[in-house]
């Protein structure tokens, strides 16, 4: 989107063509101790041009009480259809329950609160710290490790697997898919990884109809609401839900609180000489390193921090920012074991994450164990930390050592990309508009119908995208109206 192409109810003071954490970017800074503290330093409401998924506008606001009361109005914005997962493969379902607005909303949160109360989760402790340690055990022994490959990927997964009823040992696989969803810029390959992931879906809750367990799955097709089972697009929904939200929010968590420990070596031996300090010291790390940001849609005209915000704006809610929210907050950037915080880590009101008593239970036990199984442990020497951005902000990287060790035995060669460079390897598209549209051609070619025509518009040009025919392809007109508009750069 061009500054000339920004709507005439956006104020132009607001408008950043820059924000850091464009998906794709990755960064050797830390960027809560950069990037954060900066936005901080700006107006409480910005304009983005591109920070929405498929890099389109969104307001972006930084008050803890703005995101607070975000979260509590239906009345004027909505969580429905934030994600592109169903769409991308021609399919109408939502994340149950995460994209349904009030009234329905109460339904299924009333059906899935039975899964994660105080005492089911005590009920899971045993496996969870099963599980922690049967991790740590296959590095505990050196004085090395890449945590995340070793550990943050792998620890929460095994639990969520287990909750799932499914298989551990495709786990490389699950790993893969959690990549295509949530990590590459490629459309195609989100297009495949939501379509493998939901035909694989499809089968266990097939299987879980003739043969219910005690698991997730299980409990999903033999439940009611209102009397009924749920349907077919309830299901899927829900389990595609489960299914990434098990993937990748807790790792990333983890592997935020285990840096800061490794970093900051006074905390890390408080800890260690008070363990009973940890839950409380999660819970500030929670806060502090909040590391998601979800949207909302505007559904009908209203003003915050006296901005209008018309029917269509996306909104983001970026905890990052509140959570470290100086007006909210003393010392926001300093992390404090005793501060007891009410954060919205886990967001706020009807939509708070109905798995925060699991995901807490995972760090603590994950500190504990990692304590108690390896001496003190600090960040290798000679060795960049590179995050990648985005809606999250999930470390690429932890090479940690201890006991003699100062650096690792090979150091990786990572280096930050730019978000303009693919995550694949591709070659970029060239910089001409008939580039683009051989790039798009090819493509779309290989994608299922996603039921909304695009207009793209590249400078001076315009191309139209028609997702409702099978393949999708460009087209010079269109009968039907336009859904979607996208405006962007293609020169600099």
């Amino acid at each position: 989107m061009m500054a000339s192409d920004v709507p005439a109810h956006v104020p132009g003071e607001l408008v950043r063509e820059t924000y850091p954490f464009i998906m794709g970017g990755q960064t050797s800074q830390n960027p809560f101790n950069s990037m954060v503290p900066a936005l901080h330093d700006g107006p409480d409401l910005i304009y983005s041009t591109n920070f929405y998924p498929g890099f389109q506008p969104v307001w972006i606001p930084r008050r803890l009480e703005t995101l607070q009361a975000l979260y509590m109005d239906t009345e004027h914005f909505s969580s429905e259809a934030f994600s592109p997962f169903p769409m991308l493969i021609g399919e109408n379902w939502s994340l149950v329950p995460v994209e349904i607005d009030p009234p329905a909303h109460s339904m299924y949160r009333t059906l899935l609160n039975p899964l994660f109360t105080p005492a089911r989760m005590r009920a899971l402790e045993d496996r969870v710290r099963e599980a922690a340690r049967d991790s740590i055990a296959k590095f505990k022994d050196g004085d090395e490790c890449e945590f995340m490959g070793a550990f943050a990927l792998r620890f929460p997964i095994i639990v969520f697997l287990d909750l799932m009823g499914l298989p551990r040992e495709r786990m490389e696989q699950f790993l893969e898919w959690e990549f295509m969803l949530l990590h590459s810029l490629d459309i195609e390959d989100v297009a495949r990884g939501t379509r493998l992931s939901v035909d694989y879906l499809r089968e266990v809750i097939e299987d879980r109809r003739k043969n219910p367990g005690d698991d997730l799955v299980s409990f999903a097709v033999t439940a009611t609401v209102e009397g009924r089972k749920l349907n077919d697009d309830e299901l899927i929904g829900l389990c595609f839900n489960l299914f990434i939200g098990g993937l990748d929010t807790v790792s990333t968590n983890i592997a935020w609180q285990i840096r800061h420990l490794a970093e900051h070596p006074a905390d890390q031996r408080r800890l260690r000489a008070d363990p009973s300090l940890i839950p409380a010291a999660v819970e500030e790390m929670y806060r502090r390193y909040a590391a998601v940001t979800t949207f909302r849609t505007c559904i009908k005209q209203t003003s915050l921090h006296g901005v209008t915000i018309m029917p269509g704006d996306k909104i983001a809610m970026p905890t990052t920012l509140a959570n470290t929210d100086p007006a909210a907050w003393e010392r926001p950037f300093d992390v404090d074991f005793d501060r007891t915080p009410r954060h919205i880590t886990f967001a706020y009101g009807i939509h708070r994450c109905i798995g925060a008593p699991l995901a807490r239970r995972e760090s603590v036990m994950a500190i504990e164990e990692l304590l108690a199984a390896i001496p003190e442990f600090r960040v290798a020497e000679g060795e960049e930390l590179i995050t990648e951005l985005g809606p999250i902000l999930q470390p690429k990287n932890l090479p940690l050592v201890w006991g003699e060790r100062n650096s690792r035995r090979e150091v990786s060669a990572a280096k930050p990309q730019p978000a303009e460079v693919s995550q694949a390897g591709e070659k970029r598209v060239g910089p001409s508009i008939e580039d683009v549209k051989s790039f798009l051609s090819a493509k779309l070619g290989s994608l299922a119908p996603f039921n909304k025509v695009i207009a793209m518009h590249l400078d001076d040009d315009q191309i139209l995208l028609d997702g409702t025919v099978n393949p999708p392809k460009l087209v010079d007109l269109v009968a039907c109206n336009i859904d979607v508009t996208v405006r962007a750069r293609l020169r600099a």
